[in-house]
Protein backbone atom coordinates (compact mmCIF):
# COMPACT_ATOMS: atom_id res chain seq x y z
CA UNK A 1 0.00 0.00 0.00
CA UNK A 2 2.87 2.39 0.76
CA UNK A 3 4.37 1.80 -2.68
CA UNK A 4 1.05 2.59 -4.37
CA UNK A 5 0.61 5.82 -2.40
CA UNK A 6 4.20 6.83 -3.19
CA UNK A 7 3.54 6.20 -6.89
CA UNK A 8 0.37 8.31 -6.79
CA UNK A 9 2.16 11.17 -5.02
CA UNK A 10 5.01 10.99 -7.54
CA UNK A 11 2.56 11.02 -10.48
CA UNK A 12 0.79 14.07 -9.08
CA UNK A 13 4.08 15.91 -8.59
CA UNK A 14 5.23 15.12 -12.13
CA UNK A 15 1.87 16.15 -13.59
CA UNK A 16 1.93 19.43 -11.67
CA UNK A 17 5.53 20.25 -12.64
CA UNK A 18 5.28 19.35 -16.34
CA UNK A 19 3.51 22.54 -17.56
CA UNK A 20 6.22 24.67 -15.97
CA UNK A 21 9.23 22.66 -17.16
CA UNK A 22 8.33 21.54 -20.68
CA UNK A 23 7.70 24.86 -22.52
CA UNK A 24 11.35 25.84 -22.13
CA UNK A 25 12.45 22.69 -23.96
CA UNK A 26 10.26 23.12 -27.04
CA UNK A 27 11.54 24.33 -30.40
CA UNK A 28 9.74 25.11 -33.63
CA UNK A 29 10.15 22.45 -36.30
CA UNK A 30 11.77 25.01 -38.60
CA UNK A 31 14.63 25.43 -36.13
CA UNK A 32 14.73 21.93 -34.61
CA UNK A 33 15.23 20.11 -37.92
CA UNK A 34 17.61 22.57 -39.59
CA UNK A 35 21.00 20.96 -40.16
CA UNK A 36 23.82 21.32 -42.65
CA UNK A 37 22.04 18.92 -45.01
CA UNK A 38 18.51 20.25 -44.53
CA UNK A 39 17.56 23.91 -44.55
CA UNK A 40 13.94 24.81 -44.13
CA UNK A 41 12.66 28.16 -45.32
CA UNK A 42 10.59 30.46 -43.13
CA UNK A 43 7.26 28.63 -42.70
CA UNK A 44 5.30 31.84 -42.29
CA UNK A 45 2.09 31.65 -40.31
CA UNK A 46 0.93 28.33 -41.75
CA UNK A 47 1.05 25.15 -39.63
CA UNK A 48 2.93 26.44 -36.57
CA UNK A 49 1.06 29.64 -35.85
CA UNK A 50 3.82 32.19 -36.39
CA UNK A 51 2.94 35.60 -37.73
Amino acid sequence: MKAFLAAVVFAVIVAAAAPFLLPGMQKDSSSAFTTAGVRLDDPGSNLIGKN
